[in-house]
């Protein structure tokens, strides 16, 4: 009797699209895994290294490996995927911004499972939430994958930048003891932390392929948006024009980029106040809503389903997006 109450009981509701939802991801998943896992790792190593023009070939034709009926589907969905981005030219900047957030997902893959997954999740939101709920959860998913790799992006960019000075630090004392640039460059890149071990191992990677290695360096600027590391670049070609002692000249970009970071963390520490209040702030609806849900629960159903109510809903969302970007506008400093 208490199986068939717990099978009847409202939690049931939750526990079973739950189930849905994970079952349903860990397939897309595992499809993603089937497709990719031969290639994969061998064509991230290579990328970059190709020559001009020459086009890859689609998984599925790769002879010697059999795909099953619904890893081709699934291949043939995310070719498709791929040809509409590159299309709508959103194809380059998903992969620059996947790259940036050191995620192991090709672009294609990215733009298909990760909607695939959004609307499975909001199909579940709606079914078990109702329509008004549901929609507003769903509008909340729809968010999630791609403020993942924000994070992700915006944490390792800015400990690449972190890193750089005393990579430049390390670079210039090696230098001293008798190195000499490649040599040193090659040095930093086998001693330093992710992700300026990957990044500083690829250029010396591209170096040593015989390309310039200011080309490469500006590439890995562009490529993690650094403006110190662009500043490096400038040094050394102005150095190799000029001439110079390229040691002392690193540590004072180095001592440079320090101050900088130090003036930067300072404006950090001034306006902490107001980043505070834009969590505070930003947070505050959503709790007093859960409290209204908790002592007064017959005043919040009529937000979702009186017309008025639905109107202040969607007014209190935009109030507080507006808010939220708009404080953050006034604490963000440049430096």
């Amino acid at each position: 009797m208490n199986a068939l109450a717990f099978l009847d009981s409202p939690s049931m509701r939750f526990i079973v699209p739950g189930i849905t939802a994970i079952a349903a991801v860990a397939v897309a998943v595992c499809v993603s895994f089937v497709v990719t896992q031969r290639f994969g790792r061998i064509e991230r190593r290579l990328a970059g290294y190709e020559p001009i023009g020459a086009a890859a070939k689609p998984l599925s034709q790769n002879e010697g490996f059999d795909l099953s009926t619904d890893s081709k589907l699934g291949a043939s969905a995310v070719d498709l995927t791929r040809d509409f981005a590159e299309r709508t030219g959103m194809l380059g900047k998903v992969e620059l911004f996947l790259e940036q957030a050191d995620i192991p997902l090709r672009t294609a893959e990215f733009l298909f499972y990760a909607p695939v997954a959004v609307v499975i999740f909001s199909a579940l939101a709606i079914l078990t939430l109702g329509v008004v709920s549901g929609a507003v959860v769903a509008g909340l998913i729809v968010f999630v994958p791609f403020a993942f790799v924000s994070q992700k992006r915006s944490r390792r960019l800015r400990r690449f930048e972190d890193q750089l000075p005393d990579s430049l630090n390390l670079l210039a004392g090696s230098m001293r003891a008798g190195f000499s640039f490649m040599q040193g460059l090659e040095a930093i890149a086998n001693e330093a932390a992710e992700p300026a071990r990957k990044e500083l191992q690829r250029v010396f990677t591209e170096a040593r392929l015989g390309r310039n290695v200011e080309d490469a360096m500006q590439d890995s600027a562009d490529r993690m948006s650094s403006v110190d590391m662009g500043w490096v670049v400038m040094a050394l070609r102005i150095q190799r024009e000029v001439g110079g002692n390229l040691a002392e000249l690193l540590d004072t970009v180095a001592n440079t980029m320090t101050q900088r970071e130090r003036l930067r963390r300072e404006l950090k520490a001034l306006t902490a106040e107001g980043r505070f209040s834009g969590y505070v702030l930003t947070i505050m609806p959503f709790f007093f809503l859960g409290m209204f849900q908790l002592l007064q629960p017959s005043y919040v159903p009529t937000l979702f389903h009186e017309t008025l109510g639905i109107f202040a809903l969607i007014g209190a969302g935009v109030g507080i997006l507006v808010g939220w970007f708009w404080l953050r506008k006034i604490v963000d400093i440049e430096v």
